[in-house]
């Protein structure tokens, strides 16, 4: 009798304890939600005890004492609480959490903080989107991307590229922030394939207007290479190797051969980084004769270094990056002699960054950059029958240019509030050119600028940022402010819209002012009385993103822009020479259009899909007999990423539809005429695989259509007077493979 009061003795506590039943449930979808982990709180804040929901959402707590706080956590939601006074069956709703579906960036910002709280519009390319394509120039990566359009200069080995309708030459291209200098060939533009994509840890684009913190050449937007640093406390690297066919040719001298090795090293507040790349491009024979080229052999070596000391409170790092590129040009043999051309690029970049937190409030950003760039053109003459090699006796043939940059530029960013921050900075770039394809012998042009921005944020709605700009320019009268303003409006949790509008200013450049370039496929002078171009360029996006669950996420960005510029400054006939191409200003060129991208995650698989649609204008159009004021080109593009998490695999589909391209062209007799060029399709398809955890393998097909060459049509049928026959777009299909270590 005793054992058995003993026994009821001991089951009050669990009689007394009151079960709560709780349900969580997504409030978007009304789905439940599994592995979320319920705290029940005591009124002084202390956890009596914690549950995981089931599958089906439910979950049940044991206690004894009221009232108590139930508090929810999940890594896709938002934390809600709720106050329990009686024991029963409870009922929460989660608000998914879509900061989950953001991305850090830094391009513009104060600081560093997620694509979704940005006044500015960021894409981000992820260091595994450029590694599932098997790429070995920054322009495989970028070749499906809307608004984004490449043009080739089979004659120098060059890759133009367009953002937003407008030329590359309106493109900023920084690496961690600092520009690069040496722009290239005819269209004075950087060539971004002379940037090691083996070195990248992402890519962000900011489209629209950033002339008031980048400059000048920064009206259709800015490209900003992020690199890869050291990871924390351990030697870290990779070697790879790639191999790839050029459409169907591959052999020891022919195909592509990339090797790359790279180590890193952090210990405490000390890292260091070296990469060293190797890449051969053998060339394709095309439709060329002989032993000439369609595209010509291209040898590479990409090396960097980087040293720096990381604290809590500052980051001064050093980074050098060497470029060293052989193009050579094979010509046709006329009687026993062949006239053979190499153009050697020698690029130094050095860069001092600082990045130091003065107070909690206060932080400041520096950089000094050095740039020196040389791009030599050597002429051999090569005899049929002894092999014998000369140099080319006619000083003509032969050419040393050379371009020297320095940059110095900071911010000083300071947080009033947290309504208000501001950012004063300074930006001071000289750049001088020398050489004989420069026909004022050495030249240089300083541009000297101060500016601030604010960044304003009234209510948790609303976020604005204005801008000013003062430049003064050595060649030319700026305006005295060059203005912008940013403005983020959060419509709801999930909507969010983004307004600019910015001023712009961009000098010509020496290139355009002094450049000299006689050869067999160019007749090009620059233009020493070139104006000053001005520019007005209007943007606007609309962003939505659900998290419908937690396996299903979708988004979705609608863009439109608006760009005029004045005294655009772009290819024409010299005056009284219609054989010779030179600089000219065009009195007004126009640029608009929108995109719409769209994106859905489902488990394993990754959808993207995108409409563009792009008008140019120019003063021409009123000469010609164009059908409307813009001429219109769209673009379609698609991708697709599903992943076998069992065996640690992935494939990739990436696809674009550029469609016809309407452009003018002077005839014969000096009329304006209007052309097009015709659209293409391009695709890549790859598989990635992990081995033995170090080990990845990615194999794949590149331009799986086929393309090579596209036609320059007359708009009314009849046949093409200027623009040239055809385009070259690419080498054919072709197949590669590598191979990665890393540790």
């Amino acid at each position: 009798m005793i054992r058995f009061l003993v026994f009821l003795f001991l089951l009050i506590p669990i009689f007394l304890t009151a079960q709560v039943q709780v349900l969580l449930r997504d409030k978007s979808t009304g789905q439940s939600i599994e592995g979320a982990v319920v705290y029940a709180l005591s009124p002084q804040g202390y956890t009596l005890t914690q549950i995981v929901t089931n599958e089906m959402g439910k979950g049940t707590i044991l206690v004894s004492s009221y009232p108590l706080t139930l508090s929810t956590s999940h890594i896709g939601y938002e934390t809600a609480n709720a106050e329990i006074v009686v024991p029963g069956e409870y009922s929460l709703e989660l608000e998914p959490n879509l900061t989950q579906l953001d991305e850090v960036v830094v391009t513009g910002q104060f600081e560093p903080q997620s694509a979704s709280r940005s006044v500015y519009r960021v894409r981000t390319i992820s260091m595994e989107r450029i590694q599932s394509v098997g790429s070995t120039r920054l322009q495989d990566v970028l070749n499906t991307e809307l608004n984004i359009r490449f043009s080739q200069d089979l004659a120098l080995g060059g890759s133009n590229l367009s953002l937003q309708g407008l030329s590359g030459q309106n493109v900023k291209v920084l690496i961690d922030g600092v520009p690069m200098v040496g722009r290239q060939g005819t269209g004075n533009e950087i060539n971004i394939n002379q940037i090691n994509v083996n070195t990248i840890e992402r890519i962000e684009i900011v489209e629209g207007p950033m002339a008031v913190i980048y400059g000048a050449d920064a009206l259709a937007g800015v490209i900003n290479i992020i690199t890869k640093k050291p990871e924390e406390g351990k030697w870290s690297g990779q070697v790879k190797l790639h191999e790839e066919t050029i459409g169907d040719e591959f052999g020891f001298k022919q195909g592509i051969h990339n090797e790359s090795v790279s180590l890193g090293y952090r210990k405490k507040s000390f890292y260091t980084r070296v990469d060293v790349t190797r890449n051969y491009f053998g060339g394709w024979q095309g439709d060329a004769e002989d032993r000439d080229k369609e595209w010509h052999p291209k040898n590479q070596w990409m090396a960097s270094g980087l040293a720096g000391i990381k604290t809590n409170r500052y980051d001064v790092y050093y980074r050098l990056d060497y470029l060293y590129e052989n193009i050579y040009n094979p010509g046709l043999f006329s009687g026993i002699e062949a006239l053979d051309q190499n153009y050697f690029t020698n690029r130094f970049m050095h860069q001092l960054q600082a990045n130091y937190a003065v107070s909690e409030r206060m932080n400041y950003t520096g950089a000094l950059s050095f740039s020196d760039y040389k791009r030599e053109i050597q002429t051999v003459t090569v005899n049929k029958n002894t092999g014998d090699v000369r140099l080319a006796l006619d000083p003509s043939l032969q050419d040393l240019t050379q371009f020297k940059g320095l940059t110095f530029r900071g911010t000083l960013s300071y947080k009033m509030s947290d309504a208000i921050s501001i950012q004063p900075g300074y930006d001071f770039n000289v750049e001088s050119g020398s050489g004989g394809r420069l026909t004022e012998g050495i030249s240089s042009i300083g541009d000297y600028a101060v500016f601030v921005s604010a960044e304003i944020k009234p209510n948790t709605w609303l976020s604005f940022r204005p801008g000013v700009r003062m430049v003064k320019n050595t060649a030319y009268d700026a305006p005295p402010f060059i203005p912008s303003i940013n403005a983020k409006i959060q419509l709801t949790e999930k909507h969010d819209l983004r307004v600019s509008y910015g001023r712009g200013f961009r000098a010509p450049s020496i290139r355009e002012l002094y450049f000299y370039f006689f050869d067999a496929s160019h007749a090009i002078e620059g233009n020493p009385d070139l104006q000053a171009e001005l520019s007005h360029s209007f943007d606007a996006s609309w962003n939505a993103k659900w998290l419908v669950k937690q396996d299903l996420k979708f988004t979705t960005v609608l863009t439109g822009f608006y760009n005029t510029v004045e005294n655009m400054i772009g290819f024409g006939v010299k005056p009284g020479n219609a054989n010779i191409t030179t600089y000219l200003n065009i009195d007004e060129f126009k640029s608009t259009g929108f995109t719409w991208l769209n994106t859905v995650a489902y488990k394993k698989l990754e959808l993207g899909a995108g409409l563009g649609y792009t008008g140019r204008y120019n003063q021409l159009i009123e000469t010609s007999e164009a059908p409307a004021d813009f001429l219109w080109s769209p673009e379609i593009n698609g991708s697709a990423t599903y992943t076998f998490t069992t065996i640690g695999a992935s494939m990739s589909l990436y696809y674009k539809y550029t469609g016809r391209t309407p452009f003018l062209a002077t005839d014969v007799t000096g009329l304006i005429e209007l052309n097009e060029t015709e659209g293409f399709h391009w695709a890549d398809l790859s598989v990635q695989k992990s081995l033995y955890k170090k080990f990845n393998v990615s194999t794949g097909v590149r331009n799986l259509f086929d393309v090579t060459r596209i036609n320059n049509m007359a708009a009314n049928g009849g046949p093409v007077h200027g623009g040239g026959l055809t385009r070259p777009v690419g080498y054919g299909r072709s197949y590669f493979i590598s191979l990665s270590y890393n540790f």
